[in-house]
């Protein structure tokens, strides 16, 4: 039997709450850990995560459709204005999913712009004009009333706001299937687990940890997650003067959308408040900023069928 659904009911709209505790809609659908349950109507919720790092436009939604979902789409008042109270961190604002093409602004999940929240010196128009969109934090530059959007350019260095369906809940069980493994694609090498799970590996040069990301997408990979003392090893090895691996600090989940049941972090480190990790030549992680230096960029992707 499903909890109970628990509303709790914000000042700012009538018709705006969420269920941080049991994570549990009205019609027992569901968000996963990591994510949180926000409605902003009785029949309009979705599950969001704030992703505290700093990167590019291109970087954050490849980073939201790793987990699954887009980039926010916002399309009333009463979803606009719970996101300024959803998480604790959002003092630095957003990327949101909201893109200029041939000067028309249209949402990255293919919706139009129905409800627009502008800040008072956006959008800009022109030479000067920029194509990508974030919501205002209390920190960020010309903030200063809540619940604004500014547009920027989709280079600049920002958090994210990801937005996904529902779970919904199902007792049929999937069939057991067998699948045979497919060979790992060009300059990558294979290993397998002793948990019979096989993968491919790809060690590629030193850049910033966003690029990294992007150039393992670009491959139909994802940068390393580790999850086994057995797997931290290999990686160590493959890499002896360290590399990045894909961990956002404060996200549950790596960036190829997995959970992050295994940990490897060096003592002074765990309570960092920097943004993203790399594993060091002795297999311990640190965490450090996206943006303070190079690593190696380690790419991985099943090395199975999905079919």
């Amino acid at each position: 039997m499903w909890p109970v659904f628990l509303c709790l009911v914000f000042a700012l709209s009538s018709s705006a709450w969420s269920d941080p505790d049991n994570q549990i809609s009205g019609k027992g659908e569901y968000c996963l850990d990591g994510w949180s349950l926000v409605c902003s109507a009785e029949n309009d919720c979705s599950c969001f995560q704030y992703v505290d790092g700093y990167v590019r436009l291109e970087v954050a939604e490849q980073i939201c459709n790793g987990f699954g979902g887009d980039l926010v789409s916002i399309h009333s008042e009463d979803k606009n204005k719970f996101i300024y109270v959803f998480p604790d961190e959002f003092r630095r604002g957003a990327w949101i999913g909201l893109k200029r093409k041939n000067s028309t602004f249209m949402w990255v999940d293919g919706s139009s712009l129905d409800y627009a929240s502008w800040n008072y010196d956006a959008p800009t128009n022109g030479a000067n004009s920029s194509d990508c969109v974030h919501y205002l934090g209390s920190e960020d530059e010309g903030y200063k009333v809540p619940f604004k959007w500014r547009d920027s350019p989709c280079t600049d260095l920002r958090p994210i706001l990801c937005e996904k369906p529902l779970s919904t809940p199902t007792t049929t069980v999937p069939p057991t299937t067998t699948v045979e493994p497919d060979p790992c694609p060009t300059n990558y090498t294979e290993k397998c687990f002793q948990n019979n799970l096989c993968y491919c590996y790809s060690v590629k040069s030193s850049m910033y940890w966003g690029d990294g990301v992007a150039i393992c997408r670009s491959e139909s990979a994802d940068m390393v997650s580790i999850h086994s003392s057995e797997e931290n090893s290999f990686i160590r090895e493959i890499t002896p003067n360290g590399a990045w691996i894909g961990c956002l600090y404060s996200s549950r989940y790596w960036v190829d959308g997995t959970y992050r049941t295994y940990e490897n972090w060096e003592y002074s480190y765990y309570h960092s408040s920097y943004d993203v990790a790399y594993i060091q030549s002795n297999g311990y992680w640190h965490a450090t900023s996206s943006i303070s230096t190079s690593f190696s960029v380690i790419c991985k992707v099943p090395a199975y069928s999905k079919a």
